[in-house]
């Protein structure tokens, strides 16, 4: 069934790109049925009331919610080359909660005042959660520099930096007895963060985390990352 995003239910009709998808591209008509979610836990059935030049109301039939995943994972990534539109579809798909774009001092593409990149991503984001059935659309923050991210990271039950640096432990080595509520994972771009700043990240409580001997393109290790923790953290009882 064709799947629109809504934010507001009480208002349920189709923003304007939404209704021109439903209208010119899908062809969908009166009476046909289709589903909606607001990106805040809530899905609904509905059936198309009217469709005009402007808007496609909707009736809802029916409403579910989803909780949210036990336990909230925020992914800073500094920015890759040419990668991060992939990050940023398969974070969604494996729950992240937020999606911090980092600039480090490695960081090749410059993105400070590009509000085109951040629109992009979070159209990427949405666009991922209609495919994948996420009812919960994660937060694309603004891009912040890595020393600036570092200093300012907030609180979390965990956080970690991928590193390949000696000491750098797997996760089932680092995770606590008690399963975090939220974790902060940090990964590099490429040629990794700089020694300076991995050493800001450790000072704000960052634990090293072994990705493995070999060296993974960014967007491998993001991916993969992501992966061990959902598996581990969400979906492990």
């Amino acid at each position: 069934m064709h799947r629109f995003y809504v934010p507001n239910f009480q208002q349920p009709v189709l923003p304007a790109d939404e209704a021109h998808h439903c209208r010119h591209v899908l062809r969908l008509r009166d009476g046909d049925t289709v589903n909606i979610f607001d990106g805040r836990g809530h899905e609904a059935q509905c059936a198309i009331a009217k469709i005009t030049n402007q808007a496609v109301q909707l009736n809802v039939l029916t409403q579910t919610s989803t909780p949210a995943l036990r336990c909230r994972i925020t992914l800073a990534q500094a920015v890759p080359k040419k990668s991060m539109d992939l990050i940023v579809q398969k974070a969604t798909e494996l729950g992240v909660t937020a999606i911090v774009p980092v600039l480090s001092e490695r960081t090749i593409v410059r993105i400070d005042e590009d509000a085109a990149k951040l629109d992009r991503w979070r159209e990427i984001a949405l666009e991922s959660c209609k495919q994948c059935g996420n009812n919960w659309l994660p937060v694309i923050e603004p891009p912040r520099k890595a020393t600036e991210f570092f200093a300012n990271a907030g609180k979390f039950d965990l956080k970690l930096i991928a590193s390949l640096q000696p000491g750098a432990q797997p996760l089932k080595q680092i995770l606590p007895a008690q399963m975090p509520a939220s974790v902060l994972v940090l990964i590099g771009p490429e040629g990794d963060f700089t020694p300076a700043e991995i050493s800001e990240a450790r000072n704000a409580g960052c634990l090293p985390l072994s990705l493995g001997p070999l060296i993974l393109r960014a967007e491998t290790a993001a991916i993969y990352t992501l992966s061990i923790l959902h598996h581990e953290l969400q979906i492990r009882a």
